[in-house]
Formats: structure tokens, C-alpha cells, sequence
């Protein structure tokens, strides 16, 4: 089973970037990679997650993954996959496209596996094998470089939220830095990465530089969509609706690719055509 939490080290060479949630919107990246002039022999693209679904080319965006240029965590969307692929992950046989463990992934963008399934063989195509792979690898959190130029990718927000007090609890490198030397994230602290909205849909306000909390190296997430990228504490959400902009052609939604040392938002909205 593939560590939870990964650390990496910091780029010395290049620039780094985080993209928000691509949700199959690839041509949207590939435009906004040529806008930077991204060098993929010294920089690198960090992921929020949730490639997949909503979106065209939810397998082309899979494929990125085998990109050594290109890291990304688990999103909610990638979690229902393997949980809907559980039973042929173990056993190498799918007889139906039927969730029979009631994931939502089919309700909620995944149908586009359809065109990837083949009936007669009872098995996805190899291509959509190995991106499942792929997947499957992915932790839920990476920790990137050290001291002031540390940062964290996670797909949703790395806080707690007390139901009982409506208290929130936030989780700062020390803790981080404990997970990291078990090799596992508490699993009280899985669901708040991969579902919570407590600190994004409490607070909104436009990013207009990168300010850090005490304790809490910058956080790069996604999930919660808005027109814009902003912060709340050391949150910085990225997930600006690019699947908005696919299925409506909506432009106040975009795909944000964010230069994480310049503090610099780059959006591209998707071409119909």
C-alpha cells in the first residue's frame, strides 16, 4: 500500500506550480504550461487532485501522472474511482458498470469510464488500466522542501471541524512532521482532506500574496471552487470551476495554474471548437 503522506524535496533548479482541480479539463493546462514556457527538465507541476470527471479528457489527464515533472494527491473524485474499481482491483474481472458499492462516481462525472470498458473481456482497456494504477499510488498528502520555503498539497483543507463547539482544529508542521515520520496520515484527519469545507466556505476573500499562520507552512488546496483563488489562514484554494467552464462555457470559471514562488495566478478558460 502506498504511503499516505510523501515528502519531496524543494526545486533548486526551476519553478514550481500547483494547478487546481482539473476535472478532465487537460487542454486548458496544456495552454496555460505553454503560456509559462514550462521546462519539464527543471520544473514541476503539483496537483490538488481530482483530475478526473466533468470534464473531456478525464484519461488524457490520468496519463499525466506518469510525467516525471508532474506530482498530485488524491482527490475525492480519484477515491471514488478506486472505491467503485475495488473488487476488479482485487480480482481482475468486471462484469458490469454497476456501483455496487453505492460510490456516487457514475452520479457524480464518472460515466466517461463507458467508452474504456470492454464488455467482451470483461475488463477496462490497458490504457485506463494503468492510469487506475496510477492512481492507486497517489498519497493524500505531500510536504515539499524545508523551512521558509516549505509547502503542502491537499485536495480539500487540512483542518478539523467540531461539530459539538464549532470549533475548528488546524493542524500545523509539527503534526505534519509526526505523520511523516509514521508513514501515515491519523484517519480522523483522511475525511477533512479529501471532503472538508469548513475554511473556505466560512471565509472568501481574493489572494493578493501569500501570508502563512504560525505553525502552518502554506497549504495549496482545492475543492471549493470560486471565480478566483484566495486564502484564509495558510490555505491557498486554487480550484477555480474549470469544469464550470467546460460545461457552460461560464466565464467567470477558469483552470488556475499558480507559480507558487512569484505568487502569481495564470487562468485559461476552456475553447469549444
Amino acid at each position: 500500500m502506498p504511503a499516505m503522506i510523501k515528502k519531496l524535496s524543494a526545486n533548486s533548479q526551476g519553478k514550481d506550480y500547483v494547478v487546481g482541480d482539473l476535472h478532465g479539463c487537460f487542454s486548458m493546462l496544456e495552454r496555460l504550461l505553454q503560456h509559462v514556457y514550462f521546462e519539464p527538465t527543471r520544473d514541476r507541476v503539483f496537483s490538488v487532485g481530482d483530475l478526473i470527471d466533468r470534464g473531456p479528457d478525464s484519461l488524457r489527464c490520468l496519463q499525466l501522472l506518469a510525467e516525471p515533472w508532474f506530482y498530485a494527491v488524491q482527490g475525492n473524485h480519484e477515491v471514488m474511482m478506486l472505491k467503485f474499481f475495488q473488487d476488479y482491483l482485487t480480482h481482475g474481472v468486471l462484469e458490469d458498470l454497476v456501483d455496487h458499492h453505492q460510490t456516487g462516481f457514475l452520479r457524480y462525472g464518472g460515466a466517461w469510464i463507458e467508452a474504456y470498458f470492454r464488455i467482451d473481456q470483461q475488463c477496462m482497456t490497458d490504457k485506463f488500466n494503468h492510469g487506475l494504477d496510477l492512481v492507486s499510488q497517489l498519497p493524500l498528502m505531500l510536504v515539499v522542501g524545508n523551512g521558509p520555503d516549505r509547502f503542502h498539497i491537499v485536495h480539500a483543507e487540512l483542518v478539523s471541524f467540531n461539530e459539538l463547539d464549532a470549533e475548528l482544529t488546524i493542524w500545523l508542521d509539527d503534526d505534519i512532521d509526526r505523520w511523516l515520520t509514521l508513514g501515515k496520515i491519523p484517519e480522523s484527519v483522511t475525511e477533512c482532506l479529501l471532503w472538508g469545507r469548513s475554511l473556505m466556505m466560512r471565509h472568501y476573500g481574493q489572494l493578493s500574496h501569500i501570508q502563512a499562520q504560525t505553525g502552518l507552512s502554506p497549504v495549496f488546496c482545492g475543492h471549493s471552487y470560486a471565480p478566483e483563488p484566495r486564502q484564509v489562514l495558510s490555505h491557498v484554494c486554487v480550484d477555480t470551476g474549470a469544469f464550470k467552464s467546460f460545461e457552460s462555457a461560464d466565464a467567470h470559471y477558469n483552470l488556475t495554474l499558480f507559480d507558487i514562488k512569484d505568487a502569481i495566478g495564470y487562468s485559461a478558460t476552456y475553447e469549444k471548437g
